[in-house]
C-alpha cells in the first residue's frame, strides 16, 4: 500500500494541471517533425522566388500639383481689369479640381494620346509576352472603325523593313506591305513601321486591340487623385505600372491635358467678354460721333461759346445723376442678355456679367456654363437620349429656374432706381428754367456728348487689358512635381518570401495539429492522470526491435533497465511479498504491447533468480508462446481447465531463460469466458502461489471480452496498459469506470511506446540513457540527435 501511495505522489508531482498548457512540450512536439517544415519552406520559399521571377512587380509613379485661387499670383493690369469687370472666377475648391482630375473625360484623352488602347508585346527567353510600349517596331493606325472595336489580338511576323506576314484563312502566313491597308471584323487599318524595326527583323510581334471605353474605365480607377493635406491645397497623382515609363507619360499627359481644360475654359469665358464690349462699342460710337455733331451744329447755329456758372454747378449735378442712370441701364442691358442665355436652351457660352453685383447670380450662371459644356463635351461621344444626361439635365433645369428668379427679382430693383434718378433727372431739368433755352439745350448737348465719350474710353481701355489676358498659359494647377518613378521598396519583394515563409510555417502546424486532432489518442501521462486515477507505475520507450525480448538485450539497455525497474516497483507494490505473488496483465484494445510487457516483465523477474511462470490467458489470440519460442501443440490451460491433464502436465521450461516457465493456451476452446469461469481456475491460481515466487497473467483485452474481470479477482496487482499515441482518449471513461466498481485489485498503468520528441513529451523514458551506457550503437540510439527516426518525423 506504501508504494501505490508512493507511485501516485510521485505522478501527481510530474503532472501538470489540465488547465495549464507546457509550451515546451507544444513546441517540442512540433519541432519533433522538423523535415516536414523543411519540405513545406522549401516549396513555399521556393515557389514565392519563381513568382518574384515571373511575376512583374509594379512600379508606382507619382506627381504632385498644387491648385491655386483665382485672384492670387495674377498680373496686376489683369487683376484690375478682370475685378472691375466681374469676369473673375468663382475659387475654386480643390475637392472639384480632384474629381475633374479623375473625370471620364480626361483619362478618354489620356488613352487616345498615348494610344493605350493598342497593346504591343513579344516571348523572349526570359520573358513571355514583354510589353513593348515605347519601343514596338510597328504603329497601328485604325484607319476606318467598324462600329465598338472590342477585343482582338492577332500576331505578324515581321520579314524585313518593308513586308510582313500575318496569318490568315486555315493557318496560312500571308505577306503584306507596310503600306498596305487591311480590312477586317473591326475595320480598316495599317501598320507603319517605326525607327525600332531593326532588332525585330524575324521576329514574332502581338498586336491586341482592346475597346477604348474599357481602357479609359481602367484607366480612370488606376489613377489615385488624393489630397495630400486639408489645410492645403496639394495634391498627389499616382499609379502603378509595370512600365515605369508608361506610368510617367500616364500623368505628365494627364495633368497636361487638365492644363489644357483649364485654359480653354478660362478663354471662352474671356471671348465672351471681348465680344459684349465690341458690340457697346460699335453702339456707342455711333451714338458719340451723333452727339459730338449735335453739339457742333447747335452751337454754330446758336453762336454760343461759354457756359454760366450756375450751368456750370447744374450741368455737374445733371451729369452725376445721369452717370447713375447710365449704369443703371448698363445693368439692365446685362440682365437682359443674362435673361436671353438662360431662356437659349443650347447655348453653352456664358454671356458677361459686367455690373452685376450679385455674387449670388454671378456664381449661378458660372455653375450653368460649366454644366452647359460639360453636357457638351458629353454630347460630342454619347447620344443625347442615354440616361446619363438625366441627372445633369435636371441640374441644369433647377440652375435655370434659380438664375430667373434671381433676374426677375434685379430688373425690379433696377426699375425702381431707374425710375428714382429719371425723378431727380426731372427735378434738376425744371430747377433751371430760369436758365437761358439756348444755354440750357446747349449742356444737355454736351452732357450727352460727354457721357458717351467716357462710357466709349472706359470700354476701349477694358477691352486692351482684357485682351492681354486672353490665350494666356496661365492655370489654377501649378506642378510642383512632375511625374517621376517612386524607387520600388525592397519589402515589396519580400512580401512573396514573407507569405511563403509564414505558409511554410503555418502549412504543417495545422497538418500536424489536424493530424494529431483526428487522432484523438493519448499522447501523455498529463491526459491519463485527468481522466483516472490509478497512478502510472512505468513508462516504457518505444523500440523497434525484431526480438520482442529486449530484458538482455544490451543494445535495447534503455528499455531493458526500464523493465527492471517495473519489476523493482512491482515488488514495492506485492508489499514486499517474496512468495505466490500474481499479478495480472491487461489493456483496452488488442496491439497496445499487453503481452509484450508480460512477457519482457516475466523474463526480468526470472532473470533476478526469481521462480516465475507466465499464464497464456488471452485464449482467444495468443502471443506469450510466440514470443518466448514455446511449443503451442501441447497440452494448456484450456485443456486443464476442461479436466484433460493436471497443473504439472501443462507447464512448459523455457530453454532461453532460466526460472522461468510457461503454462500456454493449449487447444482452442470455443467458450473461453466459461471456462475461465469454473473453479479449476481458482485451483490452478492457488496451485501457482504455492509453487513459484511470481505468476504473471497475460488476459484479453478488457473492453472486447470479460476474461480479464474473471480473473482479477484471484490476482494480487492489476497492470493497464495503454499505448502512446495508439490508445483512444474514449478509452478513459471506461477505466475510470472501472475503477469505481472495483473490477481490478492495485490497479497501476503502464504508458507503452512513448517515442522519444515525437509528440513533446518522453516522461522519463530513455531520459539520460544515452550518457550512461558505454555501447556505441545503444549511445546513438538514444543520443537527442534530430536525425533518429527520420522518416517518422514526417
Amino acid at each position: 500500500m506504501c508504494a501505490q501511495k508512493s507511485a501516485s505522489s510521485r505522478n501527481k508531482a510530474n503532472t501538470t494541471p489540465d488547465d495549464v498548457i507546457d509550451f515546451r512540450e507544444v513546441v517540442s512536439s512540433y519541432l519533433f517533425h522538423w523535415p516536414l517544415y523543411l519540405l513545406l519552406l522549401g516549396i513555399f520559399c521556393g515557389g514565392a522566388i519563381l513568382y518574384n521571377k515571373i511575376v512583374k512587380q509594379g512600379y508606382e509613379v507619382k506627381a504632385t500639383l498644387v491648385m491655386e485661387d483665382n485672384k492670387e499670383d495674377k498680373p496686376a493690369h489683369d487683376k484690375a481689369a478682370l475685378e472691375e469687370l466681374d469676369l473673375e472666377n468663382p475659387p475654386k475648391i480643390v475637392e472639384n479640381e480632384i474629381e475633374i482630375l479623375k473625370s471620364r473625360s480626361l483619362a478618354t484623352k489620356v488613352a487616345y494620346d498615348l494610344k493605350l488602347w493598342v497593346n504591343y508585346s513579344w516571348d523572349t527567353k526570359l520573358v513571355k509576352h514583354e510589353d513593348l510600349y515605347g519601343k514596338s517596331p510597328v504603329d497601328f493606325h485604325l484607319l476606318t472603325p467598324n462600329g465598338l472595336l472590342g477585343s482582338h489580338k492577332f500576331e505578324i511576323l515581321i520579314k524585313d523593313k518593308n513586308t510582313f506576314l500575318i496569318k490568315g484563312a486555315e493557318n496560312k502566313l500571308k505577306e503584306f506591305h507596310f503600306s498596305n491597308t487591311l480590312v477586317n471584323s473591326f475595320g480598316t487599318w495599317q501598320l507603319i513601321p517605326t525607327k525600332n524595326i531593326d532588332p525585330f527583323i524575324g521576329k514574332s510581334i502581338s498586336i491586341t486591340i482592346t475597346d477604348p471605353n474599357v481602357v479609359s474605365d481602367g484607366l480612370q480607377s488606376g489613377v489615385l487623385v488624393t489630397l495630400v493635406d486639408k489645410q492645403a491645397s496639394t495634391v498627389d497623382l499616382s499609379i502603378t505600372d509595370p512600365l515605369p515609363q508608361r506610368g510617367k507619360d500616364i500623368l505628365n499627359d494627364l495633368i497636361s491635358r487638365y492644363d489644357e481644360a483649364e485654359r480653354v475654359e478660362k478663354n471662352n469665358l474671356t471671348q465672351n467678354t471681348l465680344d459684349f464690349i465690341d458690340n457697346r462699342l460699335a453702339s456707342l460710337k455711333g451714338e458719340l460721333a451723333q452727339a459730338e455733331n449735335q453739339v457742333q451744329n447747335f452751337k454754330s447755329s446758336k453762336g454760343i461759346t461759354d457756359i454760366s456758372k450756375q450751368g456750370d454747378a447744374y450741368l455737374q449735378d445733371v451729369q452725376s445723376n445721369d452717370k447713375e442712370l447710365q449704369a443703371v441701364n448698363v445693368q439692365l442691358g446685362v440682365i437682359e442678355s443674362v435673361e436671353n442665355y438662360v431662356n437659349a436652351p443650347n447655348n453653352a457660352n456664358a454671356p458677361s456679367t459686367l455690373g452685376i453685383s450679385d455674387q449670388g447670380l454671378i456664381n449661378l450662371i458660372q455653375k450653368l456654363s460649366d454644366l452647359s459644356q460639360e453636357r457638351q463635351r458629353m454630347a460630342a461621344t454619347t447620344p443625347e437620349t442615354s440616361p446619363i444626361f438625366d441627372p445633369l439635365n435636371s441640374q441644369i433645369k433647377s440652375l435655370r429656374s434659380a438664375i430667373k428668379e434671381n433676374i426677375s427679382n434685379i430688373k425690379s430693383s433696377l426699375s425702381a432706381q431707374k425710375r428714382q434718378l429719371q425723378s431727380f433727372s426731372n427735378k434738376f431739368t425744371s430747377s433751371i428754367r430760369d436758365v437761358p433755352t439756348d444755354e440750357k439745350d446747349l449742356i444737355s448737348l454736351e452732357r450727352t456728348q460727354t457721357l458717351k465719350e467716357n462710357l466709349y474710353t472706359y470700354l476701349l481701355q477694358k477691352k486692351e487689358q482684357v485682351g492681354l489676358n486672353y490665350a494666356s498659359t496661365f492655370t489654377n494647377a501649378r506642378t510642383v512635381d512632375s511625374a517621376y518613378v517612386v524607387p520600388p521598396k525592397g519589402l515589396k519583394r519580400l512580401i512573396p518570401m514573407g507569405i511563403g515563409l509564414l505558409a511554410g510555417l503555418f502549412m504543417p502546424t495545422f497538418i500536424i495539429f489536424g493530424r494529431n486532432s483526428l487522432k484523438n489518442k493519448i499522447i501523455s501521462s498529463r491526459e491519463i492522470t485527468s481522466g483516472v486515477s490509478s497512478p502510472i507505475l512505468a513508462e516504457l520507450t518505444f523500440e523497434k526491435t525484431k526480438n520482442p525480448i529486449v530484458v538482455h538485450d544490451k543494445s535495447r539497455f534503455a528499455l531493458a533497465e526500464e523493465f527492471r525497474t517495473l519489476r523493482t516497483k512491482l515488488h514495492y507494490l506485492h508489499e514486499k511479498k517474496e512468495k505466490g505473488r500474481v499479478t495480472l496483465l491487461t489493456s483496452s484494445v488488442s496491439s497496445e504491447g499487453k503481452s509484450f510487457v508480460a512477457t519482457n516483465l516475466a523474463v526480468a523477474l526470472a532473470a533476478s533468480g526469481r521462480k516465475t511462470i507466465i499464464l497464456e490467458m488471452d485464449l482467444r489470440k495468443p502471443r506469450v508462446s510466440a514470443i518466448l519460442d514455446i511449443q503451442q501443440d501441447k497440452l494448456g490451460i484450456s485443456n486443464y481447465l476442461n479436466g484433460e491433464t493436471t497443473e504439472t502436465k501443462i507447464v512448459q521450461k523455457s530453454e532461453l531463460y532460466p526460472n522461468l516457465d510457461v503454462m500456454s493456451r493449449g487447444t482452442y476452446d470455443d467458450n473461453p469466458s466459461e471456462l475461465l469461469e469454473q473453479e479449476r481456475t481458482e485451483t490452478l491460481i492457488n496451485w501457482l502461489r504455492v509453487n513459484y515466487d511470481d505468476i504473471i497473467i497475460d488476459t484479453p483485452p478488457v473492453s472486447i471480452v470479460t476474461d480479464a474481470i474473471i480473473v482479477a479477482r484471484m490476482v494480487d496487482v492489476t497492470l493497464y496498459i495503454i499505448r502512446q499515441a495508439y490508445t483512444s482518449k474514449a478509452i478513459l471513461p471506461f477505466i475510470k469506470n472501472m475503477e469505481e466498481e472495483n473490477h481490478f485489485p492495485k490497479l497501476n498503468i503502464v504508458f507503452n511506446g512513448i517515442e522519444k520528441g515525437r509528440y513533446g513529451y518522453a516522461g522519463y523514458a530513455g531520459y539520460g540513457y544515452g550518457d550512461y551506457v558505454e555501447d556505441k550503437r545503444a549511445k546513438k540510439r538514444y543520443s537527442n540527435s534530430i536525425f533518429n527516426n527520420f522518416f517518422k518525423r514526417f
